[in-house]
């Protein structure tokens, strides 16, 4: 119970009505259009942002840089696509990488830019590393005369950029629809993340939050239309980013296709402090 405590809300800003807040609280439900680009990277760089209890997956170095566009409405507010939009749909570029847990195979997402401040309060709260940034993704009108239709040959682009500077661009050419089952299995398996709040006393003693989270989903919906291709992937250099530490060695293939799914919280599996 809190004690004479009278402000309200899930998140900041806390106030006496409690609307306000950046984020309502969950569970959270969403949709997502995704251009996946499949690769490997050097096992060892990868091996480094994995803290022990977490140990590198199955198969060693693979990663996936992810651009997509999301689509999310809390329970509590299921009607404010009608009220703001804006509160409601974002983009986001990502690299996540394969790893595992007690020997459970999971992906935890390294690094990732989004460009909207709900969904990087909300990432953090979660366990994402959420920064803004700009992402740009391809997007053809079917009614436009000098526009390809989505199919065999058909490019598709994502950009990522983030304080003045390009960070990553990918690309796919669709080659053939597949069946959910093709999908890699990194990009379907569970979230392992790690959350952190510094602490407040002093920046040299343990955090206050330190913690090992498995992220749940309900509701999980794949759409019909699912492409591979070929692809393309390319990390530039940054003063102030490390994402080009996870460079390609290999570009092993591209996807796009169209999730859903509720969030109805998490699991603690591990705290370090």
């Amino acid at each position: 119970m809190l004690r004479d405590f009278k402000l309200k809300g899930f998140s900041y800003p806390l106030t006496p009505k409690g609307i306000s807040s950046v984020i309502p609280s969950f569970p959270w439900h969403y949709g997502t259009e995704y251009l996946n680009i499949l690769f490997r990277a050097d096992p060892s760089v990868v091996r480094e942002f994995l803290p022990e209890p977490l140990e590198l997956g199955p198969d060693p170095g693979l990663c996936y840089a992810a651009f997509s566009k999301w689509w999310s409405v809390s329970e509590e507010a299921k009607d404010m696509p009608s009220i703001n939009p804006e509160r409601t749909q974002y983009r986001e570029a990502a690299i996540w990488a394969s790893c595992s847990f007690k020997g459970n195979p999971g992906q935890i997402c390294l690094f990732v830019w989004v460009d909207n401040d709900f969904t990087m309060a909300r990432g953090w709260f979660m366990g994402f590393p959420k920064k803004l940034g700009q992402v740009y993704i391809t997007e053809y009108h079917d009614l436009n005369p000098a526009m390809p239709h989505k199919k065999e040959g058909t490019v598709f682009k994502g950009i990522a950029s983030a304080n003045g500077e390009r960070l990553m661009e990918g690309t796919i050419t669709l080659e053939s629809r597949i069946n959910p089952s093709d999908l890699p299995y990194v990009m379907t398996s569970p979230l392992y993340h790690i959350r952190h709040f510094p602490n407040i006393t002093n920046p040299n003693e343990a955090p206050s939050v330190l913690e090992l989270v498995k992220l749940k989903a309900e509701n999980k919906r794949l759409g019909k239309d699912i492409w591979k291709g070929s692809g393309t992937l390319k990390f530039y250099e940054s003063e102030i980013e490390e994402h080009f530490l996870l460079r390609p060695e290999e570009v092993l293939g591209a996807y796009m296709f169209s999730s859903g799914y509720t969030f109805p919280g998490g699991e603690v599996l591990y705290s370090w402090v």
